[in-house]
């Protein structure tokens, strides 16, 4: 049987019981939990990419993939996080984001998207504070994935490159 949490409230007031499994000191579910629940919730998006970025400044291409997870705050508005492995300049670097994904409102099938991120890129030769901005077209697949094709602006360190990404998106 599963333990759980009793808290003492005086009596005449209504006993709260957790499980264990979505303690708030115990559980990195009960902070996924709350944090998915927090505005009126349309879903979840999950998207991975695979694309190519300039080297610093444009001088050669390197590969990278992104896997980000993103709470639908409705249709259009999407906010979550960004990771994956490769930045400008850095084809080992781990960048970590916060990342915004916005529809805007045109179009059905082919929708044009407004992408954004801060965060952090983990990496041996270069680190630091990291920034993209950019745009997508969002290819409607069926009612609950699309097909991404875009490109994004990327900084860090003071340089920056171009990024280009294709990938999947699948709505929950």
């Amino acid at each position: 049987m599963a333990s759980q949490i009793h808290l003492n409230i005086p009596s005449g007031v209504a006993r709260l019981s957790l499980p264990a499994f979505i303690r708030p000191t115990s559980s990195p579910l009960f902070l996924f939990l709350l944090l998915v629940c927090l505005p009126v919730h349309a879903g979840i998006g999950i998207t991975a990419t695979l694309g190519a970025q300039s080297h610093v400044d444009f001088t050669s291409p390197g590969f990278g993939y992104t896997i980000g997870l993103y709470d639908k705050i409705d249709d259009q508005t999407w906010i979550g996080v960004q990771s994956g492995q490769g930045v400008t300049g850095e084809a080992s670097a781990i960048p970590v984001l916060g990342a915004a994904y916005i529809r805007l409102p045109l179009g059905r099938i082919v929708m044009p998207v407004a992408t954004g991120g801060v965060g952090y890129a983990f990496g041996d030769k270069r680190h630091g504070f990291l920034w993209r901005a950019g745009g997508l077209f969002d290819i409607r697949n069926g009612r609950h994935s699309s097909v991404l094709l875009g490109a994004e602006y990327e900084g860090l360190q003071g340089r920056g490159g171009l990024v280009g990404r294709a990938g999947l998106l699948l709505e929950f």
